[in-house]
This record gives structure tokens, sequence and C-alpha cells, in this order.
């Protein structure tokens, strides 16, 4: 059996091939048939795998998962110009807009949901000053690229921010600059 991507050493941890191997078939047969419903952008923006050893090679699966990400969010794109108005399409697109810019103007160190005193989260200094810059992109006076969304890490810290709120509203925020790109 041929495998989908390199593995790291027996040493090494990389994803679980049987879980990543299972997301890419599932996107395989759904872009080869646009019309069913198996797998899209979102589920493969938030996919999550086990960590084994000799396991895939993590930044090339998530190379290719995000070049899955753009192919697939390109296509629903082009199906929610089809399937709307124009008006409907971009009142979809302000929708998300909208979410976005609400969370990035709460005020800072209230911007996200925060786990407990005890527990580690982002550092909410650090995602405060990305939510910024985001807020910048939002308004056209910032560059951001979905590439540095995908790649933003943050500093764990006590009393910091939930990773998957965050990790949420960057996911949403990669999904307004797709549909919303030219």
């Amino acid at each position: 059996m041929s495998k989908n991507f390199p593995t790291a050493n027996s040493k090494e941890l990389g994803y679980d091939q049987g879980q990543v191997d299972a997301v890419i078939n599932q996107a395989r047969v759904q872009f080869a048939e646009p019309s069913s419903n198996i797998i899209d952008a979102k589920k493969l923006r938030t996919a999550q795998f086990d960590l084994v050893a000799g396991g895939y090679i993590i930044a090339e699966v998530d190379a290719a998962l995000d070049r899955l990400d753009d192919a697939f969010a390109l296509r629903e794109k082009q199906r929610l110009a089809t399937s709307f108005t124009s008006v409907d399409a971009f009142d979809e697109v302000d929708k998300i807009r909208k979410l976005i810019k609400n969370r990035v103007r709460r005020p800072n160190r209230k911007k996200l949901a925060r786990v407990g005193i005890f527990a580690k989260g982002y550092s909410v200094k650090q995602v405060d000053l990305f939510l910024a810059e985001i807020g910048l992109r939002l308004s056209g006076k910032s560059d951001l690229s979905i590439g540095e969304l995908r790649n933003v890490t943050f500093k764990p810290k006590w009393g910091g921010y939930v990773e998957n709120q965050v990790d949420a509203l960057i996911d949403k925020t990669v999904e307004y600059l797709q549909l919303s790109a030219e």
C-alpha cells in the first residue's frame, strides 16, 4: 500500500496515518463528486489527528490540508455565488465579517472566554495583539494573509484564553478571507 505522505522515523511523532488517510480519501471523493456532502473546507480546516510514533510528517500533512482547504473554499465560494443572488452571497460573507469584527472590538483581556486561573490557555496579550491585527485587516489597513493566520502560534499562559475559541475565530477569519477574495 502506498502512503499519502512521508513518514517520521519510528522515534518521532507524526499524525496517525489511518486518520489522515481517511480525511484525504473523503476529500478525494468530495472533489470528484462536488454535489456530495462528505467533507467541506471547514471540516478540513479543523481536522485533528492523534500523534503517533512514525506517523505522517506533520508539516507535510498540514501543508496539503491548507491547499485542500483553499481549493474547497474556492468551490464553496463559487457555489455560493451561483446558488444565491449576489446580494444574498454578500450578506452571507458580511455576516461572517460582522461576527469577527464584534469579537475583535471587545475590550482587551475580554475578547474571548478564559480558562480558570489554574489552567493554561493562549496568552491573552499575544491573542489581543493578533486580534487587533485582524481588525486592521478587516478595515483594509493591514495585509495579514491566510498563511499568517494559519501559522500563528501563542504561548501558553495560566488563565489565558480558551484555545478552541481562539482557533475557531482564526478559522472563521480564514473562511471570511477566502470567501471575500477577488
